[in-house]
């Protein structure tokens, strides 16, 4: 969104309304699915409700509460009257997010979120686009490309067992290999659009596994110990995926590959 707004409303009878009202900024802490004490504590009224929570300031100041799914860290842009409640519309200076799901609280009770169950299959005309496929008519890049798609897919469960995303995986093995990057050498060579490469480096960053800022990055102890953890399980993965396939077949393809890859890489 352009700009990036956040509203949110809070009831003037609230404890908390004048100090929000008067506040230029503020912080919205999106909960985990293993945090329903916090909301619970901020939900009762206390004199104090931070008390015994090692929560960090915020780039504004503002209070970051530990292992949160994600953050939103606001300037106060302007508040509205909505009746009983004050609305207050931020504009975001700074998110960060992790891998994980959503604490959400519905009808008196909290709840986790999963598929409707009729998403939850392929429509049949996907399933039956999928089935027509002839994948020995296909060309080979668009063979490659379909199989990397269903790789990464599949991956994904064994990335979120270290609290990655896609774009966290991917720049944890570009900084795997060397000492320092610039920005503009991890975009280029992980691939990533220039704010999705931002967004997870923040995000690496702030959990301690790259350091550097601004001109070049690299990964610190934590994530290099991390990236070790990742690849074990990359090679797990990739048992599972290859398994009864002749180790005459996998070393052709690999010569193929690799073939493939000097190529494209010095063209």
């Amino acid at each position: 969104m352009d700009p990036p707004l956040v509203l949110w409303s809070i009831a003037h009878t609230s404890r908390s309304s004048a100090a929000f009202k008067n506040a230029k900024h503020f912080a919205v802490n999106i909960l985990a699915v293993e945090q329903v004490e916090y909301s619970q504590r901020f939900a009762r009224p206390a004199e104090n409700k931070f008390e015994g929570v090692d929560w960090r300031a915020g780039v504004l100041g503002s209070p970051i509460l530990p292992n949160v799914l994600a953050s939103l860290e606001c300037v106060l842009e302007t508040t509205l009257q909505g009746g009983d409640h004050v609305i207050l519309i931020g504009r975001v200076k700074k998110y960060s997010r992790y891998a994980g799901n959503a604490l959400l609280y519905a009808q008196g009770r909290y709840a986790v979120a999963e598929d409707h169950p009729s998403l939850q299959l392929k429509p049949s005309g996907a399933v039956k686009a999928d089935a027509e496929l002839n994948v020995s008519e296909m060309r080979l890049m668009a063979l490659l490309a379909y199989v990397q798609m269903y790789a990464s897919e599949a991956f994904d469960k064994y990335r979120q067992s270290q609290g990655l995303n896609i774009a966290q995986g991917r720049i944890l093995f570009v900084l795997s290999g060397e000492n320092q990057l610039s920005l503009q050498e991890i975009v280029a060579r992980s691939f990533l659009p220039r704010d999705s490469a931002e967004d997870a480096l923040d995000s690496l960053t702030e959990r301690g596994y790259v350091g550097g800022r601004l001109k070049a990055f690299a990964l610190t102890e934590s994530g290099r110990n991390l990236f070790t953890r990742l690849i074990a399980q990359v090679d797990k993965f990739e048992a599972e995926q290859l398994s009864g396939i002749s180790q005459q077949d996998l070393a052709v393809t690999r010569s193929v590959l690799e073939k493939l890859y000097g190529r494209l890489r010095s063209s």
